[in-house]
C-alpha cells in the first residue's frame, strides 16, 4: 500500500469518528493538501476498493479501507512508543519522528517491536493502540466540558500539531497528569485549573484537544 494511501485512510477513520462525516475540502484542510489533489487521491482509493465516494457526497471506509486504517494506526502508535521508551524522544517529538520510521518496517518488525515494548496499551498521548475501528478515538470528556470544581485525571492528547504539544507539556498537562478546574470563562476563554497546587491558564483550542476522566468530588 502507497504511503499517501495510509496517511489517507488514517486521516479519514479520525475525522470519521471525530465528525461523523468526512468531506474532501475538510480532508484537504486536515492533510494541508490542495484540493485538487486530495480529488485525485480519494478517486484512486475507490479504485482500490478502500472508500465509498460519490463527488460532493460523504466518504467513507470499506471494511477493507477500516482494516488498513487501524492496521496503519497501530503500527504509528507503536513506533511513537518505541521512540520515547527506547529512543529517548521526547513525547511531543514522537509523531514527527514515527512518520518516515513506520513506513519502513515490515509487520515482522512491527510485532517484535510490540513484544519488546511488552504491548503496551497506549501510544505517548495516550491514545490506545488498537485493534479494532472503535478502539482507535474513543470518546472521553473534553477538558474544556469540566465546570469550575471538577477534578479530573487527564487520558489522551489529541493528534495536534508539535508546537501545541509542546505548549501542552510546558502547562504540564501530560497523560495521567490529574487537575482540577477553578475558572471557566464565557465565550471560549482561557479556562484555569490547578496542578499540583500551581494554576495554569489553558486556551479553549488546547482544552478542546484534551481529554479527561472525572475523578469523584
Amino acid at each position: 500500500m502507497k504511503i499517501v494511501h495510509r496517511e489517507f485512510v488514517k486521516e479519514i477513520i479520525r475525522l470519521q469518528q471525530r465528525d461523523g462525516q468526512v468531506h474532501a475540502l475538510k480532508l484537504a484542510e486536515a492533510l494541508n493538501l490542495p484540493p485538487s489533489t486530495v480529488t485525485e487521491t480519494l478517486k484512486k482509493l475507490a479504485a482500490a476498493g478502500l472508500i465509498n465516494h460519490v463527488p460532493y457526497r460523504a466518504i467513507t471506509l470499506t471494511e477493507k479501507g477500516e482494516r488498513e486504517a487501524i492496521k496503519s494506526l497501530r503500527r504509528h502508535r507503536i513506533v511513537e512508543r518505541f521512540l520515547t521508551d527506547v529512543l529517548g524522544f521526547q513525547w511531543y517529538e514522537a509523531h514527527r519522528e514515527a512518520l518516515p520510521f513506520e513506513h519502513g518496517i515490515s509487520d515482522e518488525v512491527e510485532e517484535r517491536l510490540f513484544k519488546v515494548l511488552e504491548q503496551p496499551k497506549t501510544c505517548p498521548h495516550g491514545l490506545p493502540i488498537p485493534s479494532r475501528p472503535e478502539e482507535a478515538y474513543p470518546r472521553a470528556t473534553r477538558l474544556y466540558d469540566l465546570e469550575p470544581g471538577e477534578a479530573a485525571r487527564i487520558v489522551n492528547v489529541g493528534e495536534v500539531d508539535e508546537d501545541m504539544l509542546k505548549l501542552i507539556e510546558k502547562q504540564g498537562l501530560r497523560p495521567g497528569t490529574q487537575l482540577k478546574v477553578v475558572e471557566k470563562p464565557p465565550f471560549k476563554g482561557p479556562i484555569t485549573v490547578t496542578v499540583d497546587d500551581t494554576k495554569r491558564s489553558v486556551w479553549y483550542q488546547l482544552a478542546i484537544n484534551i481529554s479527561v476522566d472525572r475523578l469523584p468530588a
